[in-house]
């Protein structure tokens, strides 16, 4: 178990430095997206490495035009890691309850395919959310 964490921290580590150093939009040995490769329309994913590479820089703007779905989720998913590594280091069980409701899956799925439809709608204001 604690081999995963060291790990998980290790690829965080350098996955971070590697998208601090290199722009994914200008430097293309980082994966591209199929969906928008073949089909020209943005998955929910799209725009995720320059967002990423945008916040490490401190350019939230940026992040948000690159893809706002990852940046408006990323603090959630930052409390959700930080209760799960303080339950790893203390021993105790840190939850935050509302991650665990039934309802939750449901809810991000149904906002992530509303996410996906809207930014492949070629109208304002829906072309601000195409990365």
């Amino acid at each position: 178990m604690k081999l995963r964490y060291i790990l998980g921290l290790i690829l965080t580590i350098g996955l971070s430095i590697l998208y601090y150093r290199y722009n994914p939009g200008v430097y293309h040995f980082f994966p591209e997206c199929p969906f928008h490769k073949y089909l020209q329309l943005d998955c929910p994913g799209c725009g995720s490495q320059r967002a990423v590479h945008a916040l490490l820089h401190g350019n939230v703007r940026s992040a948000l035009d690159y893809n706002a779905f990852l940046v408006i989720s990323l603090p959630f998913l930052l409390i959700h890691l930080f209760l799960k590594t303080a339950s790893y280091l203390t021993g105790k069980d840190y939850v935050w309850k509302i991650w665990y409701q039934p309802t939750v899956p449901k809810v991000i799925f149904i906002f992530v395919m509303v996410f996906w439809v809207a930014r492949n709608i070629p109208l304002s204001p829906f072309i601000y959310l195409a990365s």
